[in-house]
Formats: C-alpha cells, structure tokens, sequence
C-alpha cells in the first residue's frame, strides 16, 4: 500500500510561481492516492481522469520552470530537463498502457510520482529557485 505524502512548507522552493505549481502537482498526486484507496469501480473510472490531470498540469508546469531556466542561463538546464523528460516519458507510457486497457499498479504509479516530486523539488527546484534569486538580485 502506498505511503501518503502531503504538500507541506518544508517543500518550498522560495519561488511563488514554482510554489504555486508543485502545490498544484501535489494536489494531483493526493487525487491519485485517494483512487488507491477507494474501490475497484472507482479507480476504473478516475484513473484516466487524474493521468490526463497529471499529464496537463506537468507539461504546463515543467514548461514554466524551462522558461525560467532559459530566462536566467541556468547552468544545469540540460540536465534538469532531462529529468523532466524522463518524467514526462514514464507517465505517457503510463496513460499508453492504460488507455490499451493494460491494468496499472496505481500503488506503484503513486509511489513513483511522489517519490519524485519529493526527490525533484528537495534538489534540483531548491537549486533552480537558489539560482534565480542570485540572478535577479
């Protein structure tokens, strides 16, 4: 069974924008983890709604933070997108093999997204976010 983790301050990034956003994510990914919970009927039926969610909302976001990334000549561009392509890769495969009627370990796919978010956000965001405050001021 999954293990819950909430949006808390300890995740700020000191960015508004980029807080703002992977507060959002974590909203998605808290729906995702409600669908674990609940029956087999519901995780049917929700569990395209919250991947396309997931999907949209990421695209949006990691679009935002490259655009910062571009804006400030961040010096770990190239890497940091390469995760978000990973990621982005790993869900769309996801939303692939489920729309195929491949059944998905929704535990899993929760474990995976919030294990990232944390992971993400606690080095490479903190470090974006540190970058651009030195590049604004």
């Amino acid at each position: 069974m999954a293990k819950h983790i909430a949006w808390n301050e300890g995740f700020k990034v000191g960015h508004p924008m980029i807080d703002s956003q992977h507060k959002r994510l974590f909203e998605i990914a808290d729906e995702l983890y409600n669908i674990t919970q609940s029956s087999q009927d519901r995780r049917d039926s929700d569990t395209t709604l919250v991947l396309q969610d997931c999907a949209k909302y990421v695209n949006f976001h990691f679009s935002c933070e490259e655009k910062l990334m571009h804006e400030s000549n961040y010096e770990e561009l190239e890497e940091h997108m390469n995760q978000h392509k990973a990621f982005t890769t790993y869900v769309a495969t996801l939303m692939s093999d489920f729309s195929r009627g491949v059944k998905i370990d929704l535990d899993k796919l929760y474990d995976f997204v919030a294990e990232w978010l944390v992971q993400h956000i606690s080095t490479e965001d903190k470090k974006l976010a540190s970058y651009v405050a030195k590049v604004d001021s």
